[in-house]
């Protein structure tokens, strides 16, 4: 089982979450049989879990070694494969891990040192997220088993992946590169992998320079202690770089419940037919049957279809070779889970939200919410009254000037809609007022268009001005977020910090929903009005449309069981199990396209929802009838389907059935 060192900074610092002996036998077993291999490393040996396993399966193998840069582990994995060439040493630096034509075998399970770590990795000798992309630029550069078009693919991602990333992502590109032309490459990986912005440039790679053989996934979190964290397991085989249009291959998805574990082993109790354990994985692998076990189901995936977003998301990265965007441009991919149900309907097409006409984006993030989010005690003609938060702990007077409602948590609200006069929060919104010490700070230029405000609301910004919040140590107006809302000229201020962007059709939208959920993903009515405009927060994902019809259709759809459920398998599962949405979510759903008639109907039923706030099963039912009519006499048929397979995935994100 997993060990977890007893200094848990080390522990924080080091990503350290040891596989095990019973990952690793699974993570092995998912490679073919009968396999030449003669060279195996683990460029993150750790205790030296995987590379024991990957050697007691592949004895005759003449070159083991393992590489570690904590001198702790390096003893335990010595004493554990006594055969290996164990070394104590940075991994993207070391000159053992280049051998000629590659390695038969990389083998490992990457460090998971978040990104807000590795800024702060250098304090304890660690190398920091520059060093990282900076050694693994040198060690591309320097590579001798790419070939010249994979070190520029290989250098374009190296220099432009995400800043928010983790220690697995350089770590992926550094096992991928010493990788031997049809060798291959075992990995203990997140979840997340399958679905999050960071794991593109990971996801393309693969696509382009491997075969994705074989993904196994933890439904259940059942494979290490003391973590929340879903695992995938993925085996893949190097070949040569090509493009996308090009990727034929497919792969076995295998998902696997808590249910098949036993004493021995993760999959102790699978059965297929007359076979258990490791038989019946070993007779699916070799099958590449398609089936439905107890605890566990193996299905055969086109391999372009693993990632679900990866093609809504590709064509917008600099990184991604030309020849690929016109594919891109070209198709049209709904999630496995999803198009296996519908693969047979040829002649249903589909259409995303931003060919609808909606722009889709996030809620306003104000940086410091104690100081701008107020409670609206009563509203008192051209002003209201608000009770501020703690740490002033007065009511002020706030003229309509200077404040705007705003929905902030999902449970502001009841129902599905967001009325103005319901709404309890607002913000400070100052945009054309300025205290009366700061009027004589102003350039000329903005002395025209500022006037000096009540007295209320300039006692609480002076006292928040010199406010130190216990949680962030130091001033509102010097938060990170906060600080950039003061503009300067040699003439004087033009803008202070308590002033707010001018805010944008994206913080103010028709529809919105929570990016965090906790049941299932559901999209709510912002009823704007001129002059009782609504600002919706960070919160939320934001969707906004100049076209009254179109929203009343897109609150209806997005509702439905189809957009449900393609949220449900396109998000990511969060511990406690949360589903995250993001806005790139959102921009990846595609609709069955509905004829004239279609969309009329489903315009009665959004302003059904409008007018009874929310939706009844008949409803749901109505809305998913006229969603799914493109599927002709079978649309009763994709529904049931669908609603198993978003009741099966909320399940394993929660735990619990879809209506406990």
């Amino acid at each position: 089982m997993p060990h977890y060192g007893d200094d848990s900074l080390k522990v924080k610092r080091y990503g350290q979450v040891f596989s095990g002996k019973r990952v690793g036998e699974l993570l092995v077993s998912l490679l073919p049989a009968n396999l030449s291999i003669k060279t195996i490393i683990d460029p993150m040996v750790g205790q030296g879990d995987l590379l024991r396993a990957a050697y007691m399966k592949f004895p005759q193998a003449e070159k083991i070694t393992g590489i570690d840069i904590d001198a702790d582990v390096i003893k335990s994995c010595k004493g554990n494969i006594p055969d290996a060439h164990v070394i104590r040493g940075d991994a993207f630096k070391s000159e053992d891990i280049n051998i000629t034509q590659g390695w038969d075998l990389v083998i490992t399970n990457p460090p998971y040192v978040r990104y807000q770590t590795l800024k702060s990795n250098s304090e304890v000798g660690l190398p920091d997220g520059k060093e990282l992309r900076k050694n693994l630029i040198k060690h591309i550069q320097q590579s001798v088993v790419l070939s010249d078009s994979e070190k520029q693919l290989y250098l374009d991602i190296a220099k432009r992946y995400s800043g928010l990333s983790d220690m697995s992502v350089p770590s992926f590109f550094l096992c991928a590169s010493i990788v031997k032309q049809g060798g291959y490459m075992a990995m203990v990986v997140p979840e997340t992998w399958l679905n999050r912005d960071y794991a593109l440039p990971i996801q393309y790679l693969l696509l382009r320079c491997f075969d994705i053989i074989v993904i196994a996934k933890d439904t259940e979190s059942s494979w290490f202690d003391n973590t929340e964290i879903k695992t995938c397991l993925v085996i893949s085989r190097r070949k040569k770089n090509k493009p996308l249009a090009k990727c034929c291959a497919k792969t076995i998805f295998l998902e696997m419940g808590a249910g098949i574990i036993n004493s021995d082993s993760l999959v102790g109790k699978m059965k297929y037919h007359d076979n258990v354990g490791y038989d019946a994985l070993s007779k699916i692998l070799f099958l590449g049957t398609s089936f439905v076990g107890e605890g566990f189901q193996a299905r055969t995936v086109p391999s372009l279809e693993l990632f679900s977003r990866l093609m809504s998301e590709l064509s917008g990265q600099k990184w991604v070779r030309e020849e690929d965007r016109l594919h891109i441009r070209e198709t049209q991919c709904l999630p496995n889970e999803i198009g296996v149900l519908v693969a047979r309907f040829t002649d249903v097409k589909y259409e995303s939200l931003s060919v609808l006409g909606w722009s889709i984006g996030q809620g306003l993030r104000t940086g410091a919410n104690d100081f701008f989010y107020v409670q609206v005690i009563s509203e008192e003609g051209s002003a209201l009254l608000a009770q501020t938060e703690d740490w002033y702990g007065k009511n002020i007077r706030i003229g309509v000037d200077n404040f705007k409602k705003a929905y902030k948590k999902r449970n502001d609200i009841e129902g599905l809609v967001v009325a103005y006069d319901e709404l309890k929060k607002c913000i400070i919104y100052v945009q054309d007022q300025v205290r009366n010490k700061d009027y004589q700070r102003i350039s000329h230029k903005a002395a025209m268009k500022f006037s000096v405000m009540d007295s209320d609301l300039d006692d609480y910004i002076s006292e928040g001005e010199k406010y130190i919040s216990p949680l962030h140590k130091r001033p509102f107006k010097e938060l990170s977020a906060v600080i950039t809302n003061e503009k300067k000229t040699d003439s004087g201020f033009e803008r202070f910090w308590y002033m707010l962007p001018v805010l944008k059709e994206r913080h103010m939208p028709n529809l919105c929903m929570p990016r965090v959920c906790g049941g299932s993903p559901e999209v709510i009515f912002v009823n704007q009005s001129i002059g009782k405009e609504i600002v919706v927060d960070a919160n939320f994902i934001t969707l906004w449309n100049q076209d009254p019809f179109a929203r009343m259709r897109a609150f209806a759809f997005l509702n439905s069981t189809w957009a449900k459920t393609f949220l449900e398998v396109s998000g990511t599962a969060m511990g406690g199990g949360a589903l995250k949405i993001e806005a790139s979510h959102m921009r990846k759903i595609m609709f069955p396209k509905l004829g004239h008639e279609s969309e009329k109907m489903l315009e009665g039923l959004g302003r059904r929802i409008l007018k009874d706030g929310n939706i009844t099963e008949d409803l749901q039912n109505q809305i998913d009838e006229v969603v799914l009519s493109p599927f002709g006499a079978d649309s009763l048929l994709i529904k049931k389907q669908l609603d198993g397979l978003c009741a099966k995935k909320m399940q394993e994100r929660t735990g619990r059935k879809k209506h406990e």
